[in-house]
């Protein structure tokens, strides 16, 4: 465990520290050095190894990583998401190409919260065209160098969950006891179908059927004219596209509005999601053929008016039950 190295600090001295440098081992014997208030970690092909937590360090204000060619080959992450302030990463890195060594010849990840990826800055270094360098600066959040883990308190996690859980069942609760109030309002009391019952067919007994049957043909007497204005309306546009398609794509408009058709009618069968995701693939194919000679507001306008009208054959098919 990459934890070890830090067996020889005491901890008064790991709350002193505010700066850890991590440097190419050159032979040194010890892992580490400590010098003031800086935490000096030599690195070799296998040290540090495995996962590093930082927690220890409460003080810890900027970590650098030193050398051109500083090599972690053995460390998987280094844990950052107690250091609450640290708030500079330093890449030391000066290479003579555009290639980053750094990111290519290490493998560990960060691990923090959410926040620090938009507070702690990277600071970098990348060679100009004239061959001078230049130091860069941005948030962990909008680099590509480091990669990155967003870990979170899993307590916090696990009360977050529990009261956004918790919410969730009152708002359905809620919803339960509004979707009631508003059934029991909108249910028609006895007196309400009298009152129905002596506008539509007079003052004749109250019978229920005889109501629903001149309900529904009274409905009827309005709902034909638009609806069959409606049906030729759409018939009108379909043998104009048919026209403004040619020969070439009539076929391919056949198809659109055939597929769009079983589309509009799988609607309400919840357990046809994979022929559904394959009748949208084909239309998809069908409007980008078609797109050669019709604008998308056009075939959008038709597959629109499409829908609407089958609505209406529905309606038209429950009236006439």
């Amino acid at each position: 465990m990459a934890q070890e190295i830090f067996y020889g600090l005491k901890n008064h001295q790991k709350k002193g520290i505010k700066h850890i440098s991590f440097t190419q081992n050159n032979g040194q014997s010890s892992l580490f050095n400590l010098s003031d208030d800086v935490l000096y970690i030599y690195s070799n092909n296998e040290q540090p190894k495995g996962g590093l937590d930082l927690e220890p360090f409460l003080n810890l204000r900027k970590i650098t990583f030193q050398n051109n060619n500083i090599q972690l080959n053995s460390l998987e992450n280094i844990d950052i998401s107690k250091n609450e302030k640290l708030n500079k990463i330093v890449l030391e890195e000066r290479s003579n190409t555009q290639r980053n060594n750094f990111f290519h010849n290490n493998n560990f990840i960060l691990l923090m919260k959410e926040i620090q990826s938009k507070r702690i800055i990277l600071s970098y270094y990348c060679v100009r065209n004239n061959g001078s360098w230049a130091e860069k600066y941005k948030y962990l959040r909008e680099q590509a160098i480091l990669p990155y883990l967003l870990i979170e308190d899993r307590k916090l996690e696990q009360s977050a969950a529990e009261i956004a859980e918790l919410k969730q069942s009152l708002n359905q609760k809620d919803q339960t006891i509004a979707d009631f109030n508003k059934k029991i309002q909108q249910t028609p009391t006895l007196d309400q179908f009298r009152e129905l019952n002596n506008i539509v067919l007079g003052r004749t007994e109250l019978n229920f059927n005889n109501l629903k049957q001149e309900i529904k043909r009274l409905k009827l007497k309005d709902f034909n004219p638009y609806f069959q204005e409606q049906k030729n309306t759409f018939e009108q546009l379909t043998a104009t596209a048919k026209n403004k398609a040619g020969d070439s794509l009539r076929s391919i408009l056949d198809l659109f509005l055939q597929t769009n058709k079983q589309i509009i009618e799988s609607e309400n069968e919840s357990n046809n999601s994979f022929a559904r995701g394959q009748l949208q693939g084909q239309l998809t194919t069908c409007q980008t053929l078609l797109q050669t000679k019709f604008t998308q507001e056009e075939l959008r306008s038709l597959l629109n008016k499409q829908k609407e009208l089958s609505k209406l054959e529905k309606h038209s098919v429950i009236l006439q039950q």
